[in-house]
């Protein structure tokens, strides 16, 4: 079922290369000369007023970054070099040509890079000066923080599964009994398939009792740690079976030494100290500039309403349907005679009719523009709404979005 829908205007970018080469400095043409064999000056190529000299081509070379550079150096790579220099310039004179570098979208683009990158420069000169935390720094951090260094007391043990408890008291026995072979009664009677191949191996748990292969036990493990290494103990119940387990090892809580947590200290620190040395920089500029708020017009900036058309973006920008038409309401209660209110006031209509098939609401939206908007342009498209939402035929009206969209399409038949 064809339902009508509103596009958005599509945006063609074209991507000169994966690799970012920013374009030499164009030079003015000379009177032609003779040059020597090797001239760093000789032109390669001329390209419109501009020229590429063998200068220009080994600076840009030295632009690209080093894990990059070694495939511009061979002969073919320096050909493809040539002819990407090359292609930025006809594109650059031909964008210039028609006036792009004049625009005011490019403009503004232009001084928002030039901001970050300055601003980037200096900040990263003085964040430069900042001293790195000294081993004296780490060493205090570790002293006065031994819980974030503390290491949970653990064990480590194997266990055999059995169903019963007579069972596993059998087992403990022929277990305990001189010159048993710990391995052989787990390959005979353990139940647990998954440990069997490795000797009832559990790994190492803490109090809280987390096994890979039994899940989360903490009796069982709390049961463990009164054990000494190398014991051989059970029976325990568990919601697995009945277990024999054997102590392998039993590690106290401890701290973690401090030169394998050194290199952790320093870049704790020294993430601290750029923050605290960022702001004291920061101060200091203020203070040095002599940074005046305005304290009552900030609050009345901050207390001020959105524009129509900020509320209209925002409704845009809303996601789903539902808080779309939430959105556009807004523009035309808060703008009715804004001159975006008689789009908005379109828009409830068309989501109404065109996404959730409220035809009747949509009906009632398409009406109210009709009757408070009656001179719009959009007047026409609201009344073939009226008359055709519900049939086939196609509309041929602008749509209602002047930013996000400029047409509609062909009907289908409602249920």
């Amino acid at each position: 079922m064809k339902r009508a829908r509103i596009f958005g205007a599509a945006v063609v970018l074209l991507a000169l290369s994966a690799v970012t080469l920013m374009a030499a400095p164009a030079r003015k043409v000379t009177a032609p000369r003779a040059v020597a064999a090797g001239d760093s000056d000789a032109v390669l190529v001329r390209v419109g007023k501009e020229v590429i000299t063998r200068r220009t081509l080994n600076e840009r070379l030295m632009d690209i970054p080093d894990q990059y550079r070694a495939n511009y150096t061979t002969p073919d790579g320096r050909q493809q070099l040539l002819d990407r220099m090359i292609e930025e310039k006809v594109w650059m004179l031909d964008a210039e040509a028609h006036g792009v570098p004049g625009r005011a979208d490019v403009q503004h683009q232009l001084q928002s890079q030039r901001r970050d990158l300055v601003i980037r420069s200096w900040v990263n000169e003085l964040m430069a000066a900042n001293p790195a935390p000294s081993d004296s720094d780490a060493k205090a951090y570790y002293d006065s923080h031994p819980d974030d260094f503390k290491v949970q007391a653990s064990i480590g043990l194997h266990h055999i599964q059995l169903k019963t408890e007579a069972e596993a008291r059998r087992v403990l026995a022929l277990a305990k009994a001189k010159g048993a072979d710990w391995n052989k009664l787990v390959n005979q009677f353990s139940t647990d398939s998954t440990t069997r191949a490795t000797g009832g191996n559990l790994g190492s748990a803490t109090h809280e009792g987390t096994f890979t292969a039994l899940g989360a036990q903490p009796a069982l493990a709390e049961s463990a740690f009164k054990l000494q290494e190398g014991a051989i103990a059970g029976p325990y119940k568990t919601n697995k079976g009945w277990h024999v387990i054997k102590v392998d090892s039993v590690k106290p809580e401890s701290i973690r030494p401090f030169d394998s947590v050194h290199a952790f200290i320093t870049r704790t620190l020294t993430q601290q100290h750029q923050g605290t040395y960022y702001q004291e920089q920061l101060q200091k500029a203020r203070s040095r500039i002599r940074v005046a708020p305005d304290s009552s017009v900030i609050k009345g900036f901050l207390s001020s309403k959105k524009t129509a058309r900020e509320l209209f973006q925002d409704a845009q920008q809303a996601g789903a349907p539902e808080a779309r038409i939430s959105g556009y309401r807004q523009v035309v209660e808060n703008y009715p005679d804004a001159d975006i209110a008689p789009q908005a006031q379109f828009m409830v209509g068309f989501i109404n009719s065109e996404e959730l098939k409220k035809y009747d609401e949509a009906d009632k939206a398409f009406r109210e523009l009709l009757s408070r908007y009656p001179k719009s342009e959009l007047a026409a498209s609201a009344q073939w709404m009226v008359d055709h939402m519900r049939s086939e035929d196609a509309p041929n009206f602008p749509g209602a979005d002047s930013v996000a969209a400029n047409s509609a399409a062909g009907k289908g038949p409602k249920k």
